[in-house]
């Protein structure tokens, strides 16, 4: 039964731990191509990860639009070549959702809107190499950081980063745009845009704003030309449900999930 997508003005966040390796009853829900890129991935975690994100976007839209979430299909196009790469977008049923993922450690958050571009970050405060990655920052933003005490500097650097890569993320530039010609506010005043030194610039004005996220985590949320209130779910609850109506009988995966 569909609930519907949500109002104009709301995203929707489904936030679900990840789930455990080897989840056949997650798999079923993908299509061959994504079952592809899962066996695909060298690293046991990204593979989780990609399979628990996947599986729940699925669910999730599946629950919004009454279509069984194994029926629907996905396109991905670069903006920069064309090629079949990029911000996924909903091919078929047709319908003005827009979405975004994304996952780090132990969490994966889905955000959903109603014909509004957006796009969500969310990250685990630790680093992924030896030291802090200046070069992700703007010179002014650079110099917020390292005016920290130095114990205070990761998690300033990651809430300038999760503020940034939402953005990318809802214009669909990805990476193809240096996150250092991005410069957002300081991570100790409310999320917003100060400066795209960038081609392409947005097709809209962007709007920011910070999530609520796991202890240990930081998180973002973006959106084109209108300002989105996030409201809530729990995206391991409804994995469970869909295993149950699948007469599965497996461990919960629900965990709580951000206030």
């Amino acid at each position: 039964m569909a609930t519907g997508l949500p109002a104009e003005g709301t995203c929707l966040l489904w936030w679900a731990p990840i789930a455990d390796p080897g989840d056949a009853e997650l798999l079923s829900l993908l299509d061959e191509g994504e079952r592809q890129r899962h066996a695909g991935f060298g690293d046991p975690a990204g593979r989780n990860a990609f399979l628990t994100a996947r599986a729940v976007t699925r669910l999730a839209l599946g629950l919004l639009l009454g279509v069984a979430p194994e029926a629907l299909r996905f396109r991905a196009t670069c903006k920069g070549c064309g090629g079949p790469h990029g911000k996924p977008t909903l091919w078929s049923p047709a319908a003005p959702a827009r979405f975004s993922v994304s996952h780090s450690g132990r969490w994966c958050v889905i955000a959903v809107a109603r014909g509004t571009e957006v796009g969500v970050d969310v990250e685990r405060i630790g680093l992924r190499r030896d030291t802090i990655p200046l070069r992700a920052l703007a010179s002014e933003e650079r110099k917020a950081l390292v005016s920290h005490d130095e114990a205070d500097r990761l998690p300033v650097f990651v809430r300038y980063w999760t503020r940034k890569e939402a953005l990318l993320k809802a214009t669909g530039d990805g990476l193809m745009v240096d996150p250092a010609a991005i410069m957002v506010t300081r991570p100790d005043q409310p999320a917003g845009l100060l400066r795209w030194a960038a081609e392409p610039a947005p097709p809209a004005t962007p709007h920011l704003a910070d999530l609520a996220a796991p202890p240990g985590y930081a998180a973002a949320l973006a959106s084109l030309g209108r300002p989105l209130a996030a409201s809530i779910r729990d995206g391991g609850l409804l994995v469970d449900r869909f295993r149950r109506s699948a007469g599965t009988d497996t461990t919960p995966i629900a965990g709580t999930v951000p206030p």
